[in-house]
């Protein structure tokens, strides 16, 4: 699943930090974070390197070869070459090869479900930490960086990152601000820009042709497509009803694909996540689940899941579970996330050579549709155990990875990076196709990549060939393509959701109220289990107001409060 790519450079092009001004998305995250507890005390290490054999080069070689143990994010999409392991692979070999760094792999477990959580939580109660980890989870991070159990990283970064890094660190002050606590540097943060979050609707071409149908621009037309794909023959297997309208997994509110976020949308409540804070147009701090025009979204599900229009067993379905019907063909229509040609609808077009296409969010008359993206400020950290004796080797694999993938050859880059290879290194910055999005449509437009960043311009070639089918059956060509081409999911957030002033920020930072860390697991479940409810039927549509109750008595109203305060208006 790609989430973010990215490259670094010394003159970074301010496309997107320019349209992040204008929309005032700016994390709510100062410098540093001041009110948490300071994890700099005793039991925490501010490592320098002063190792003897340690080289000053950000990209020289260790003299004695040292081992790194650390945790491997797998996925569905991940693919390992015949003979390669996670223990020895093209990433192990150059990483060896060029810093004299050798890479244990102390666990292993898809990030795609919750084995990777489950995993890297049974390992922190243990308290034997690999030397390098990753989590997505602000709370996991938090409690690490507080309890002493997190290498402070502002040394080595300053002293070993190149300067194409530091370059980044300026591009995505929110990011390191919020791996930030009392002025030292506790993780690698994720370095992108959140905008390309927003949901999208992925339809099967075949079935809008076979139902000559249009992609639907209003619920109305949303509900009428679905029940043509529920009820109709749409696959032309020549069975009427034997396929889904609209596809929905058990998580509900969590991003990727099959969510309601998109639906949510269309009536006014900006999504993300479970954890999705912001302020309303009067300024007061809120929760997008507990909107009202949530309640109108619902029952939409609801009356769409009694027709039959959406999948009955959705509430036993994972993402992943859901993935299966995707591909098998029993599915055309679902809300996702941006990266769908990548992950799941590669599958669909691999396998019958249909493509499944993002189009923007149908909208609801008479309300301004609001997208939710996350704050910049949070994403996923890359940590350093205290324990580990050379924390600035994480930096250098971060300086090797840029070079490898995004200041190298296309070879090396799809050696590298392609289906994911990019999790085989412990650290990573992702490839700059996202990055440069705004960037890559003028260049099309142009019908020239010569403006482009070195790193942007295998996205441009991939695209280009896909187009003029050279390169019609190449993996990375057809995820270019549906995300950063004309037709793909980003230029629909630059051109439609951006334009609109539709796109809402989060405001929660990595900075927590105690209450919401206490009660967010609880108040998640009540949200699913509220929201699964009422589209089965179980509970009426009203109930909603009576989850609503609920969940401002049992942490929400008291999170709000706090909230409130953490976060100022500005």
């Amino acid at each position: 699943m790609i989430q973010t790519k990215m490259k670094a450079g010394k003159a970074l092009p301010h496309v997107l930090i320019g349209l992040v001004t204008i929309l005032s998305l700016s994390a709510c995250e100062s410098g540093s974070n001041s009110n948490a507890s300071d994890p700099g005390s005793d039991n925490s290490t501010n490592v320098s390197a002063t190792s003897s054999d340690m080289p000053a080069d950000p990209l020289g070689k260790y003299v004695k070869p040292i081992t790194m143990s650390w945790a491997v994010q797998t996925a569905a999409a991940s693919k390992l070459l015949d003979g390669e392991t996670y223990d020895n692979n093209r990433w192990s070999q150059l990483i060896s090869d060029k810093l004299g760094i050798n890479l244990k792999v102390a666990f292993s477990a898809d990030s795609s479900t919750d084995a990777y959580n489950n995993k890297l939580n049974a390992v922190i109660a243990s308290g034997d930490l690999p030397d390098v980890f990753k989590t997505q989870d602000a709370n996991v991070f938090l409690q690490l960086a507080q309890n002493g159990q997190l290498a402070d990283l502002t040394e080595v970064f300053d002293k070993y990152a190149t300067d194409d890094l530091k370059a980044y660190k300026e591009r995505f002050a929110d990011a390191f601000a919020g791996a930030t606590i009392n002025g030292k540097l506790y993780a690698i943060p994720r370095m992108n820009d959140n905008f390309h979050e927003a949901p999208f609707l992925w339809i099967r071409d075949d079935w809008l042709k076979n139902t000559n149908s249009q992609p639907p621009k209003t619920i109305d037309e949303l509900v009428a497509l679905a029940e043509k794909f529920a009820t109709g023959d749409p696959d032309g297997n020549g069975i009427n009803g034997d396929t889904y309208g609209l596809a929905l997994n058990k998580d509900l509110i969590r991003p990727g694909h099959g969510t309601i976020l998109g639906l949510a949308a269309a009536f006014g409540v900006p999504g993300y996540d479970e954890s999705m804070f912001y302020r309303d147009q009067d300024g007061k701090m809120t929760f997008s689940w507990i909107q009202p025009g949530m309640k109108d979204a619902l029952a939409v599900l609801a009356d769409m899941y009694k027709k039959g229009l959406i999948n009955k067993e959705f509430t036993a379905k994972n993402e992943s579970a859901l993935v299966e019907d995707i591909t098998s063909g029993k599915i055309g229509m679902a809300f996702g996330s941006n990266w769908g040609t990548w992950y799941p609808y590669n599958n669909v077009y691999k396998k019958d050579g249909v493509i499944v296409r993002p189009y923007p969010i149908p909208t609801q008359e008479g309300i301004d549709y609001k997208v939710g993206i996350e704050s910049n400020a949070v994403g996923q950290m890359t940590m350093v155990s205290k324990d580990f004796d050379h924390p600035e080797a994480a930096i250098k694999i971060l300086n090797l990875y840029d070079q490898t993938v995004n200041h190298s050859t296309k070879e090396d880059y799809e050696k590298y990076w392609a289906n994911e290879q990019y999790r085989l290194s412990p650290v990573y910055i992702d490839e700059p196709g996202e990055v440069y999005a705004a960037d890559i449509q003028k260049a099309l437009q142009a019908g020239s990549p010569d403006s482009l960043p070195p790193g942007a311009k295998p996205v441009y070639d991939y695209i280009v060939g896909f187009k003029d089918g050279s390169l019609k059956n190449d993996d990375n060509a057809f995820g270019d393509w549906g995300q950063m081409s004309e037709e793909g999911s980003l230029p629909i957030v630059l051109n439609k959701y951006m334009p609109d002033n539709a796109v809402v920020q989060s405001v929660l930072g990595i900075q927590r109220p105690e209450v919401w860390l206490t009660n967010e697991s609880s108040l998640d479940t009540l949200t699913i289990t509220a929201f699964t409810d009422i589209i089965t039927g179980a509970k009426p549509v009203d109930y909603f107001d009576t989850y609503v109750k609920q969940w401002l008595k049992a942490g929400g109203q008291q999170t709000l409060d706090e909230l409130d305060k953490l976060y100022p208006a500005k």
